[in-house]
């Protein structure tokens, strides 16, 4: 065997990549997700290499026939020209491969909207301050939180990852702290549950060294889910992604992986996971799946419609900072819910998405020009203008839910000081008529989302109302008044 050595270097060095596969496999991914990048990358470094093996050629000639010369012509004017075809064909894969998924996905129609249960109150902001006040541990942090439901309470749960670049090659994802979603008091609670395999922790021990090893060839969620098995045990979900298609693949939800605290690994189909007790009815459909189609309705009508005449082109939407999936229970299961306006400079709702979270069931609710109602941007603007008092640059808006109440589609928001140390005020935006009730208590909110009776209008009156309106009339002339004397 001739150059032994370079044989055994090429050697270890293929079994160096095959122990450490799983750190290459995001780049392996971008690949099989998108295989023109592939070809491209291909075909450049061929391109190279044949203009270094024609220099070296003229070099060691002194002349070259005609003939040749026009054949390597030709060869290079067909190669650049294939290599810009190909360069604008990558420049407009997204938006190809949008209009495949819309064209080739089918939703289910709907005329109204689940009913929320149980109600999903306190936003995620709130959730990490309640947390992070509650937590007191010099060796650990918390990880972004999840929206799940534990023990038919619907939480958010937050990771205890280790801090600090020691810890984090010895110390295990040693528990969580639980932030109750369905209320507007502040129940944290802190549970303990050491896994072997986690998010946040080194090296080899992390989730994404070890689920590569399972299956390989799959895009694995961005963020892990938190859940209790049929035992009352903590699990950590993770659901992955494959693609279909040859040249522009698109992304379908392939299964989901169940790691266990002891390091046991479960992969299950989407179907089969579904059926698991412990899985039925919560959070295992992975949210980029919900966000690609979502997206990819506004490509319905083709790229010209999409680049130029906007016929029916959708636009979701969230105000800045917050998600634009909403994960929400219902009397049908738990629900992704995605919220579209028209394109443009138009702020009604159009069309709302609604994704099961446990099957991947896809429906649809299409609004026509009839419907009249105000979409989730604008309801924060007609909710400002209400509260001339507070100001902006201190207090937000934060997560536009929607929820049916005596029939007609609310807005209900929360709004929440910048530190988000709390709520300071619950408000629903009425979309039909622009109506803005503000809520205080959690006991007036059920009741208004039971009966559809304002607080003010049940408790005292209207003198009530009136009262609170000059006295908030008075506050904004002494803020006007302070302007003017600074």
């Amino acid at each position: 065997m001739k150059h032994p050595i370079r044989w055994a270097v090429f050697v270890l060095l293929l079994v160096f990549v095959w122990l450490l596969r799983p750190f290459f496999q995001p780049l392996v991914m971008a690949f099989v997700a998108r295989p023109l990048r592939f070809v491209f990358i291909v075909l450049f470094v061929y391109g190279i290499w044949r203009l270094a093996t024609l220099i070296r050629e003229k070099k060691g000639s002194r002349r070259s026939s005609a003939v040749a010369a026009r054949i390597e012509g030709g060869k290079a004017i067909l190669y650049i020209f294939g290599m810009m075809l190909l360069l604008v064909t990558l420049g407009l894969e997204s938006e190809i491969r949008y209009t495949i998924a819309a064209r080739t996905t089918e939703y289910e129609h709907r005329s109204d909207l689940p009913t929320f249960d149980p109600l999903r109150l306190t936003p995620k902001a709130v959730v990490k301050r309640y947390a992070e006040d509650t937590f007191q541990n010099p060796q650990e942090y918390l990880g972004d939180s999840q929206i799940v439901l534990v023990d038919g309470t619907l939480k958010r749960v937050l990771p205890r990852l280790p801090d600090g670049a020691l810890l984090y090659f010895l110390k295990k994802l040693s528990g969580f702290v639980t932030v109750d979603v369905d209320t507007l008091e502040r129940h944290v609670r802190i549970e303990n549950a050491e896994f072997k395999y986690a998010e946040g922790i080194g090296v080899f021990d992390n989730i994404r060294f070890q689920l590569p090893l399972k299956r390989y060839f799959v895009t694995y969620s961005s963020q892990p889910i938190y859940l209790k098995n049929s035992e009352g045990a903590w699990i950590t979900v993770l659901p992955y992604i494959s693609y279909r298609g040859f040249v522009f693949r698109l992304p379908y939800w392939a299964g989901v992986m169940v790691i266990h605290q002891d390091g046991t690994i479960e992969d299950f189909s989407p179907g089969e996971a579904a059926k698991l007790s412990y899985l039925k009815g919560n959070r295992i459909h992975p949210k980029e799946i919900v966000r690609f189609y979502s997206n990819a309705y506004a490509y319905k009508g083709g790229l010209l419609n999409k680049w130029f005449l906007h016929k029916n082109q959708t636009e979701v939407v969230s105000l800045p900072g917050e998600e634009d999936v909403f994960h929400v229970p219902t009397t049908e299961g738990f629900k992704q819910i995605v919220v579209a306006e028209p394109y443009g400079r138009s702020y009604g709702i159009y069309k709302i998405f609604i994704f099961d979270a446990t099957t991947g069931r896809r429906e649809l609710i299409e609004y026509d020009e009839a419907s009249q109602l105000t979409g989730p941007v604008a309801a924060a603007d007609y909710i400002k203008k209400e509260f001339p008092t507070y100001d902006w640059n201190v207090f937000s808006l934060s997560e536009p839910r929607p929820i049916k109440i005596s029939g007609d589609l609310y807005w209900l928001l929360s709004i929440i000081p910048r530190d988000a140390a709390g709520i300071a005020s619950t408000v629903l935006l009425n979309t039909r008529t622009n109506t803005v009730v503000n809520i205080k208590t959690e006991s007036d909110l059920r009741i208004f989302i039971a009966a559809g009776i304002p607080p003010q209008e049940e408790n005292t009156g209207d003198s009530r109302i009136e009262a609170e309106r000059k006295i908030e009339e008075i506050e904004r002339l002494l803020q006007e008044v302070k302007k003017l004397l600074h």
